[in-house]
C-alpha cells in the first residue's frame, strides 16, 4: 500500500480484511493493534483512517488572518495609542483625537505586549511566537533593537531605575526575565508561576509584579493558587511570591496610586465540587484579587451578581485618581467599573472570616460595582489615557478598540482594525468558543477551561458518572483534528457530540449550541495546532530518547511485546492509535479499566499527565506510576535513559 492516500489505503484495507475469514479478520485486527481484545477497534477505519503526515490536517492549511488587537499602551502625552496585533505581525499607531490609525509596520514573531519608557522615546514589544522582545522608534514604529527571551513571551514593564529595566513575562517557560535596556540584552531568568501572563510597575516604581495566568499543580485536595510574583530588577531577583488560592485565567494586573495594592482580575474555580453545582453558580465565578502589599495578605472580591455573571474577567486598568478599576469581561463583553473607594471602606469594616469568604458571596459586588459597559466581541486588554479622561478597550475578536469616557461612562466611539472576521467560520467559531451566554447564567465560556484552546491544569468531577466517581484531567484541545473518538473514556465520537449534547447535558446547563455555532466551533477547535516546542537542531539527549521510544528490545537484548511498545500505541503522525488502553491506572472511584490513548504532540506543556492528573510530571508517569509494565515496557530504563525519553516526548 506504499504511496497511496487516505481513501485508497482505507479500501485496500476493506479488501483485505473482506477477503479473510471472520477469524482472519479478528487475528489480523489484534496483532497489529497489540491488544488482548478489539474493546474499541471498531473496524478498518480505526487504524487505517489516519493522516499520513501531519501536513494533511486543518491545522496544518493556511487560514485567513485578522486585525485582532492583542495589547495597548498609550504615550506619556496622551495622543497616540499602540496596538499590538499579533495575528498580523504588525504594531499600529492611532491618533487618540482623531481615533484613527495613523502608522502601521511589520513586527516579525507575533507581536503582543506593548511597554513605552517614561518619556515615550522607546516602545518595547514582546512577540509571542518569535520569542524575543523587540524595541522600536515610537514616532516611526522602525524596530532599532531585538533580544531574544524565553519562550512565547507576553506582559512586559519599563522598570524606571537608574539605566532602565525590563520585565517580562515567558508563558511558556514558566519564567520571569529581566533585560537592560542600553543595551538591550537578557540578564537573567527567575522561576515564576505557572504561565506568567501580565506584568505590572510595583506602587513604588522600583519592582515588577507578574501575575501568572494558570494555577499551579496540585496533589489529591489540594487547593490550586495562581501566583504574583514580585521581581526585583536591579538585583535581578525574587522578593516575595503572592498566593492567589484557587485562582485562574489571571490575566492582568495593575496597581493602584497611593495604595499598597495590587489588583489581578481572575476566576474563582471550585473543580473538585461536582459539576451538577454549575446549576448553583458554585463552579466558576470572576473575581477581583486585592493584594495588600504592604501586609503580604490578599483578599478575593467577587465581580458577580447572584444570578448573573460577567466570565473571563482579563485586562485591567485604574485611573489615576485611584478611584476606579474598569475590568474587562471577556466572556460576557462587558467593562465592569468597581469603586476602589467603596471597595478601601469594606476593607477598613470587615473581619478576617468576612474578608476570607468575600468570594463566595455573590451579594457583595453590589457595595462597589458601580457600571457594567457593554463592548464588542471578547474585550481583553485595556489601557488608560494619562489624564484618565478615555479608556481604551481592545475588542479582540471584533478587530476594533473601543473609547470609553470615564467620566459618563459612555463609549465614545470605536476603531476599527479590519473587517471583524464575519466571512471566517475558523473566527466565528473562536467566539463561540470564548462567549459565555451559552452557560447557565453566563458563567463561564469554552475558554474559561481551556485558554487559547489549552488546558488549565485542573481535575473536575463531572457527576454524570456518579458524584466523586472519575475524576478527570482537563485535555488539550490543541492538536485535537483527527484524534477523535474523544473524551478520556473514547465514548464521543466527532466533536459535535463532545460539543453539542454531551456539554449543554455536563457542563453548561442550558440550551445546546446552534447547529450552524457547532459548525464554526468545529472549524475553530480543528484549526488550533499543537503546543509549540522547541525547535533547532537535535540534541544527543533527543536523539536516544528517539530510540527509545521506537525500541523493540530493551537494553539488554530482551525483546519487547509488540502491544508494550510505545510506538505501537502512539505512533506517529499523531502519536495515537485512537484506541482505548488499560494501563494499570484505574483508581478506586474510576468506572472503567480503559482510557483513550491521548495523542502526544505538545505534550511536555500540558501536565499533569494521565486520565485523573495523578503524574505531575511526564517522569512520574513511568517511576511512580508503572510498577507492573503495563504502560509500556519502561523499568529496564535507568535516569539517564528515562531523562532521554522525556527529551524526546518534549521534542513532539
Amino acid at each position: 500500500m506504499t504511496g497511496l492516500g487516505k481513501a485508497s489505503g482505507f479500501v485496500v484495507g476493506g479488501l483485505i480484511v473482506a477477503g479473510l475469514s471472520a477469524l482472519g479478520a479478528r487475528s489480523h485486527m489484534l496483532t497489529m493493534s497489540g491488544r488482548k481484545d478489539l474493546t474499541g477497534v471498531k473496524n478498518c477505519w480505526t487504524c487505517h483512517f489516519q493522516p499520513e503526515t501531519t501536513d494533511e490536517l486543518p491545522w496544518a492549511k493556511p487560514r485567513p488572518h485578522h486585525a485582532a488587537p492583542a495589547g495597548l499602551a498609550v504615550s506619556p502625552d496622551g495622543k497616540r495609542l499602540y496596538v499590538a496585533l499579533d495575528d498580523l505581525d504588525e504594531v499600529a499607531a492611532i491618533d487618540t483625537a482623531t481615533r484613527q490609525v495613523t502608522l502601521k509596520a511589520k513586527v516579525a514573531g507575533g507581536p503582543t505586549g506593548l511597554a513605552l519608557d517614561p518619556k515615550g522615546e522607546r516602545l518595547y514589544v514582546t512577540c509571542r511566537t518569535g520569542d524575543r522582545v523587540a524595541a522600536l522608534d515610537p514616532a516611526t514604529l522602525a524596530e532599532v533593537g531585538s533580544a531574544s527571551v524565553g519562550t512565547a513571551p507576553v506582559g512586559i514593564v519599563y522598570v524606571p531605575v537608574e539605566g532602565g529595566r525590563l520585565v517580562v513575562a515567558n508563558s511558556a517557560s514558566d519564567d520571569v526575565e529581566v533585560l537592560s535596556t542600553a543595551p538591550l540584552a537578557s540578564l537573567g531568568h527567575l522561576t515564576g508561576g505557572r504561565e506568567p501572563y501580565a506584568v505590572s510597575l510595583s506602587p513604588d516604581g522600583t519592582k515588577a509584579l507578574v501575575a501568572s495566568r494558570m494555577a499551579g499543580i496540585t496533589r489529591g485536595d489540594e487547593v490550586p493558587a495562581a501566583e504574583v510574583t514580585v521581581v526585583d530588577p536591579v538585583s535581578v531577583r525574587v522578593v516575595s511570591r503572592e498566593r492567589i488560592e484557587s485562582g485562574h485565567l489571571s490575566e492582568g494586573i495593575c496597581t493602584v496610586p497611593g495604595r499598597p495594592w495590587a489588583l489581578i482580575p481572575m476566576l474563582k474555580v471550585r473543580n473538585l465540587v461536582p459539576i451538577t453545582h454549575a446549576a448553583q453558580g458554585w463552579v466558576v465565578s470572576a473575581g477581583m484579587a486585592l493584594s495588600d502589599l504592604s501586609k503580604g495578605t490578599v483578599v478575593e472580591l467577587p465581580l458577580d451578581e447572584t444570578n448573573l455573571y460577567y466570565s473571563d474577567p482579563s485586562g485591567i486598568a485604574v485611573d489615576p485618581s485611584a478611584k476606579r478599576a474598569f475590568i474587562a469581561s471577556a466572556g460576557a463583553n462587558v467593562v465592569t467599573v468597581v469603586d476602589l473607594v467603596k471597595v478601601a471602606g469594606w476593607l477598613a469594616s470587615a473581619g478576617e472570616a468576612t474578608r476570607l469568604g468575600a468570594i463566595d458571596d455573590l451579594q457583595l459586588s453590589s457595595e462597589y460595582v458601580v457600571a457594567r459597559i457593554p463592548t464588542g466581541h471578547n474585550p481583553r486588554q485595556v489601557a488608560m489615557s494619562p489624564d484618565g479622561r478615555t479608556l481604551w478597550v481592545a475588542e479582540r475578536l471584533q478587530d476594533s478598540i473601543l473609547a470609553i469616557d470615564t467620566g459618563s461612562l459612555k463609549p465614545l466611539g470605536r476603531v476599527a482594525l479590519g473587517d471583524g472576521g464575519d466571512a471566517d467560520p475558523i473566527r466565528r467559531g473562536e467566539r463561540v468558543f470564548a462567549r459565555a451566554t451559552t452557560t447557565f447564567q453566563g458563567q463561564f465560556s469554552c475558554r474559561s477551561c481551556h485558554p487559547d484552546g489549552h488546558v488549565d491544569g485542573l481535575q473536575y468531577d463531572f457527576d454524570i458518572d456518579g458524584v466523586g466517581r472519575d475524576v478527570l484531567d482537563n485535555r488539550s484541545l490543541q492538536g485535537l483534528a483527527g484524534t477523535e473518538p474523544f473524551k478520556w473514556n473514547g465514548k464521543n465520537p466527532s466533536l459535535r457530540v463532545q460539543c453539542g449534547p454531551r456539554f449543554a447535558k455536563v457542563l453548561t446547563r442550558s440550551d445546546p449550541f446552534a447547529e450552524k455555532d457547532l459548525d464554526d466551533l468545529d472549524a475553530f477547535i480543528f484549526s488550533l495546532p499543537p503546543t509549540r516546542t522547541p525547535s533547532g537542531p537535535w540534541t544527543e539527549a533527543q536523539k536516544r530518547g528517539r530510540q527509545l521510544f521506537f525500541a523493540t528490545q530493551t537494553t539488554d537484548g530482551r525483546e519487547i511485546p509488540y502491544g508494550m511498545r510505545c510506538s505501537t500505541c502512539h505512533r506517529p503522525p499523531l502519536y495515537t492509535d485512537r484506541i482505548p488502553a488499560d494501563v494499570g491506572t484505574k483508581g478506586p472511584m474510576d468506572n472503567t479499566l480503559r482510557f483513550d490513548t491521548p495523542h502526544l504532540l505538545g505534550i511536555a506543556a500540558s501536565a499533569p499527565y494521565l486520565h485523573d492528573g495523578r503524574a505531575a510530571t511526564l517522569e512520574e508517569i513511568w517511576t511512580v506510576y508503572n510498577p507492573k509494565d503495563q504502560h509500556g515496557i519502561t523499568n529496564y530504563m535507568n535516569k539517564i535513559q528515562l531523562n532521554d525519553l522525556i527529551e524526546y516526548l518534549k521534542r513532539l
